[in-house]
């Protein structure tokens, strides 16, 4: 099964009066041959719905000025859960919304400021944290826990689309025009240093520019406010990461991130030095883009990959991808903004050996099954069974983890062990 976020909203709102109407899709493959046979809207009326990330057998999706919880409990493929978890989040620009849902190794929720910001609260605080009151996200990034809609501030913001994290938790993000940068400090940590910036946490780490060429096969256009831009990432946004063991070298363990003006899907390889992690092009894609289309319709929003260890490249069609603040009235007039407001492709890119589709159910896994495959060689697996873990509160599963902690031989399973335990409150 499939959650995808349709954000018909884009980029003025859906109605000629501004009116809201992002929807969620259901989509499920019911013969197991990889292809979604049937398709269910499962949530509408939402705002500029921009993401979606699983927990406890539904879904939170950033729907500005909120964050939800959805679930449906009676088995019709339709909420009837809804939910307020965090709200207060600012609706601007429709292309620095919050955005980038993802579970990470700490347990909780992270996600993209974007840009607009806001003062952010949530009717889950309980004791301290309501003393606490609002938090005001200005620039930075920030991670919540679902359960009590604890925020914290994590790194500042790079204001764009985008969010992933590598194997071993690390963090990236992306910018209009510089489109891959890390996070290399979190702020918790800079804050105990005095006159240490946390204005400085993100950083470009492209070898090959901030503003990078890039290499469309589809008819050049310009911005019409930046036409300096042309043939350089000037629209990055939308992030994915190869975390697959069954991609081949050189592609496994890269991050991926899309231009949608240049209708494409760049590639970096990440490496260490003594600076600090550096993205760079592969060597067979020095003067070509991973992914390229000659549709000029084709634009990449979200990667993600499935449990069978394919890249699912999910593109709006859309005619005009330039907001309207940033285009002349006169240029303007002639266009109709919602054109492909209907229409949206989901792409499954995998080696030409190809990945056999999978029928997955991990939810019906006991915990010492899901402690098991914290040692699998894809990401996907193991930070699904890591979140499932820290939901059911398993701390039955305690000395199993402590045991797969210990084992030298799997280095990714001990990091997951290790910080599910400290997830749980069984670190000592």
């Amino acid at each position: 099964r499939a959650y995808v976020a349709e954000c018909r909203d884009y980029p003025n709102g859906a109605g000629p009066d501004g009116a809201v109407n992002s929807t969620i899709r259901l989509l499920e493959d019911l013969d197991g041959d990889g292809v979604p046979d049937r398709s269910t809207l499962f949530a509408d009326k939402l705002s500029f719905a921009t993401s979606v990330a699983c927990w406890r057998g539904g879904i939170l999706v950033a729907a500005p000025p909120d964050i939800l919880f959805l679930k449906d409990t009676d088995g019709d493929g339709r909420a009837d859960v809804r939910e307020v978890v965090l709200t207060g989040f600012k609706r601007g620009v429709s292309d620095s919304l919050v955005n980038g849902l993802r579970f990470h190794l700490d347990g909780r929720i992270h996600a993209a400021n974007g840009g607009n910001g806001g003062v952010i609260r949530s009717s889950r605080w309980k004791g301290v944290d309501l003393e606490r009151g609002p938090v005001d996200l200005r620039n930075h990034d920030f991670a919540f826990q679902p359960d009590t809609g604890t925020v914290d501030l994590t790194t500042q913001s790079s204001g764009g689309f985008g969010l992933v994290f590598d194997d071993y938790g690390r963090k990236f993000t992306t910018y209009n025009i510089n489109h891959i940068q890390h996070c290399p400090l979190p702020r918790r940590y800079a804050e105990h240093y005095e006159g240490l910036s946390t204005e400085l946490l993100t950083v470009g780490i492209s070898d090959h520019g901030e503003m990078s060429r890039i290499f469309p096969v589809s008819e050049a256009q310009t911005r019409p406010n930046h036409p300096e831009q042309a043939g350089h990432f000037s629209a990055a946004g939308g992030m994915g990461y190869l975390g697959s063991g069954r991609w081949p070298s050189p592609f496994y363990g890269s991050v991926l991130v899309g231009d949608v003006v240049g209708n494409l899907v760049h590639r970096d390889q990440l490496r260490d030095t003594i600076a600090g992690l550096e993205a760079s092009r592969g060597t067979n894609e020095l003067t070509r883009e991973f992914l390229a289309s000659r549709d000029p319709d084709f634009r990449p929003v979200a990667m993600e990959s499935g449990p069978d260890g394919a890249l699912y490249v999910v593109a709006m069609q859309r005619k005009v991808i330039e907001h309207p603040d940033y285009i002349p009235a006169a240029v303007r007039a002639g266009m109709d903004l919602r054109a492909g407001s209907d229409r949206g492709r989901i792409y499954r890119l995998a080696p030409r050996s190809g990945f056999p589709p999978v029928k997955v159910n991990l939810g019906k896994l006991k915990n010492a099954e899901l402690v098991a495959l914290l040692a699998h060689d894809d990401q996907w697996w193991r930070i699904t069974a890591q979140r499932l873990l820290v939901e059911r509160r398993a701390t039955d599963a305690s000395a199993a983890l402590r045991a797969l902690a210990a084992d030298p031989r799997i280095p990714l399973g001990r990091l997951h062990a290790l910080w599910t335990l400290n997830d749980l409150g069984e670190c000592t």
